[in-house]
Parts: structure tokens; C-alpha cells; sequence
């Protein structure tokens, strides 16, 4: 059990191997309702409707469009006609999509209620279940609304990992990279000796997860509201996100942060922060969890990327602040103006990535 301190209320994460063990034990004391993952609750629906079947169950499509300010007044609407009340419990089951909108939900109906979140995918167990954000879009503009409010608890079933594609896996590897290439060196050579046993060995990839949240619980504990040390956290979050976008989302976010890892990297080289060796080395080492996405970014989207890393909500004062690196375990943030700095390295990464 990882036990985490929020200035809202302590919470933790429980590992539990069985769905109906986890769901039979959130509605001993609880007046519960679901908001689940449609998909999830087709792929796990005798479990959750043979434990649930007394309980209201809403099921969302996990698309951007579902997690917009436009998109969650029909899901308040609906939880306020079934009845839900200050005193009942908010269960979300799912990933990142869902964990948004359930977080967002409590943080503001009736000025914050008890929410119990089961993350279903790598990237939400590895990472976003912790750390108390929401980010819900709003039009055109992602990630632009949002609340502080951890889970009053959380439950990890690692089996819902078997039934995840590649691509999801590969996602979630993402962050678990990213957080050991901050933490230092011996965790980072950690991870590797697990990475390389993954795929034959599924322990391995349960000892990645919760290394990976212990890794992140010292940011969130220190910063929970993302004033200083915990900004380090969006280390290939600025250029990732804006690859997102650029390609209409056909790169999935975890591979984003990946592809936005190597872009930092390339810029701290650029920059004189590392060296041409240290940018080629991790290259070769993320090249598994990136490629082919690699392949959707070319120069013809610079612009379409610029306006990505313009409206990223960390920039500051017209400049663009993005966390770079000085080598493992030594994160730098550093803000540089749009025009000519990052357009023209923007450019020549573009240029040799594919």
C-alpha cells in the first residue's frame, strides 16, 4: 500500500488482484454510483453488474470530445436525477479520459464529494491516479479547465493490463520512463533491468508501476498544486501534447511524452545542456516506444505544433516554458521565446526524426 498526503485528505493506493473483491469492498459503507468505461464495462460487465446491480451505473465513451465542459452537463444533470446526494460516493472506473471527468465531477458537485477511482490502463495506474489534477477541454482548447482533487482512495487490479492492446502499454510506458529519468540515475538502470524482463515476466511491469508512483509521490506530496519542484513533472509534456494536437490525436498521449522526451533532449543538446552522445543513447533506448509514431511528424506540421506549444498554460510573460535536461535526474526549466529559439530547433528536429 502507497499512502499519499494531500492537503485535501490522506488517501492510498491498494493493490487488489480480483475486480468483485475491490467492488464488493467500496460498497460495505457506501451510497455508490458509477461512472464507468463503456468499453470497460463490456469487456468486464459480469463482474461489475454482479456486484453493482443495485447501484446506478453510467457508462461514457473515453474520447476527448466526452471529457469537454460542453460534454459533462448532461452527465451532472443526470447524477443529480438519480438522486446522488453530498453524502454518496462517486466510483470511476477507468482511464485517464474517465479519471478526468470523475475527478472534475467531485472536485465541484456540491463543492466536493467522496470519489473512489479504479484505474484500468498502464498510464493511470503508472501515473495520473495520483496527484489530485483534473484537465477537462473546452472547445478547441485541451486540458484548459481544471480542479485539484485526489481519489479518496484508490484500487490497482493489475489484470485489467492483460487485456490492454500494444499501443496502451506502450502508452503508459511512457510516463514510467519519463518519472525514472527524473528521479536519477540508479532508478532509471532499475527500470531498465525491468523493462528488459517485461515481456516474459508480468511481475516486472507491476514492480515498474509502483516504483514509478513512489518516484511521483515525492513531487505531489512536496507540491501538490504544481507551484515549484512538481513542475518538473511536464518533462516532455510541452512538445508532447502539442504532437497530440498537431496530429489530431492519432498519437496516443503516452508516446507523445515520449516522442516530447526526445524533442527536450534534442533542445537541452541544441542548448549546450547535454551532450550529442546523451541525446543519441536515450534515442536508441526510447526508439522501441515511439516508433512508428515518429513517422506522423514532419516538417509541414511546424505550425500546426508552434500553436500547440503557444497554448500550453505553463508558458509565461509571451515565452515558451518547457523542462529540459541536463542529464538523468537533473531537470531544468527554462523558458525561450517562440520566435526564432524553439521554431528553428522545432524545425530541425522534424527534419531528422523520421
Amino acid at each position: 500500500m502507497i499512502a499519499i498526503q494531500s492537503k485535501f485528505h490522506t488517501y492510498s493506493v491498494e493493490v487488489i488482484e480480483i475486480l468483485e473483491d475491490a467492488l464488493s469492498k467500496i460498497v460495505i459503507d457506501n451510497k455508490v454510483f458509477v461512472l464507468v468505461d463503456e468499453n470497460v464495462f463490456n469487456l468486464y460487465s459480469h463482474p461489475i453488474e454482479s456486484v453493482l446491480k443495485n447501484y446506478p451505473i453510467l457508462k461514457l465513451e473515453a474520447t476527448e470530445e466526452q471529457k469537454s465542459f460542453e460534454r459533462l452537463t448532461p452527465v451532472f444533470v443526470k447524477l443529480l436525477e438519480l438522486g446522488f446526494r453530498k453524502d454518496c460516493t462517486l466510483l470511476v472506473i477507468g482511464g485517464g479520459v474517465i479519471q478526468d471527468i470523475g475527478c472534475f465531477i467531485s472536485s465541484v458537485l456540491f463543492r466536493g464529494i467522496k470519489w473512489i477511482l479504479i484505474p484500468t490502463t498502464l498510464l493511470a495506474q503508472c501515473d495520473s491516479c495520483i496527484g489530485s489534477k483534473s484537465s477537462i477541454n473546452i472547445q478547441n482548447y485541451k486540458n484548459q479547465i481544471g480542479t485539484f482533487y485526489p481519489p479518496h482512495q484508490i484500487y490497482l487490479i493489475f489484470s485489467f493490463l492483460k487485456s490492454l492492446p500494444e499501443d496502451e502499454i506502450r502508452s503508459g510506458l511512457g510516463e514510467i520512463i519519463k518519472l525514472n529519468l527524473l528521479s536519477g540515475a540508479s532508478d532509471f538502470e532499475k527500470m531498465s533491468e525491468n523493462l528488459k524482463k517485461f515481456s516474459s515476466n508480468f511481475i516486472s511491469i507491476q514492480n515498474l508501476i509502483l516504483d514509478a508512483l513512489n518516484i511521483k509521490k515525492v513531487f505531489i506530496e512536496k507540491d501538490e498544486f504544481d507551484k515549484g519542484i512538481r513542475n518538473i513533472l511536464n518533462y516532455g509534456h510541452t512538445f508532447g501534447h502539442a504532437y497530440e494536437s498537431a496530429t489530431n490525436y492519432r498519437i496516443p498521449h503516452g508516446i507523445g511524452v515520449t516522442l516530447g522526451i526526445l524533442t527536450a533532449t534534442f533542445f537541452s543538446w541544441k542548448l549546450g545542456m547535454v551532450s550529442q552522445e546523451y541525446y543519441n543513447d536515450l534515442m536508441q533506448f526510447l526508439k522501441p516506444y515511439y516508433e512508428p509514431y515518429n513517422q506522423e511528424l514532419n516538417p509541414d506540421l511546424l505550425d500546426h505544433i508552434l500553436q500547440g506549444i503557444k497554448l500550453d498554460k505553463k508558458n509565461q510573460g509571451g515565452l515558451i516554458v518547457c523542462i529540459l535536461t541536463n542529464g538523468v535526474g537533473k531537470m531544468e526549466k527554462v523558458s525561450l521565446p517562440l520566435e526564432p529559439d524553439v521554431k528553428n530547433v522545432m524545425n530541425d528536429f522534424l527534419r531528422i526524426i523520421n
